[in-house]
């Protein structure tokens, strides 16, 4: 038995707080490789970039910035959604769909906060 604060685990276990984790990354990765099909797929990536006057979020696709979401184009309220977990999935979703410009992702968010 491993004893820790928050839990009481058999050593053959294995437990993550999720909640803490999720909360820090302002990064998400998607999956690169398919197991049944033996085929690497593309990495696509969204990052969180701070700046002295504002905020972006840049899609990457294999480490290389394919698409910069410029936070000046997005109103308070996306720009509270795009900051979590939540939003940086949609981002990601939303590019493996065909999103490529800013205006399309602001027109998807300004449907999913309806």
């Amino acid at each position: 038995m491993i004893h820790n604060k928050r839990y009481l685990v058999d050593e053959e276990d294995y437990c993550i707080d999720e909640a803490k984790f999720s909360q820090l990354t302002l990064r998400q990765e998607n999956e690169l490789y398919n197991e049944e099909d033996h085929i690497p797929h593309d990495l696509i990536g969204v990052r969180w970039v701070c700046l002295s006057k504002g905020e972006d979020w840049e899609v990457t696709k294999n480490k290389k910035t394919v698409l910069v979401l410029k936070g000046v184009r997005f109103t308070t309220r996306e720009k509270n959604f795009l900051r979590t977990p939540g939003g940086m999935s949609f981002i990601v979703s939303g590019y493996k769909q065909g999103w490529k410009s800013v205006s399309e992702f602001k027109r998807q968010v300004k449907k999913w906060l309806k």
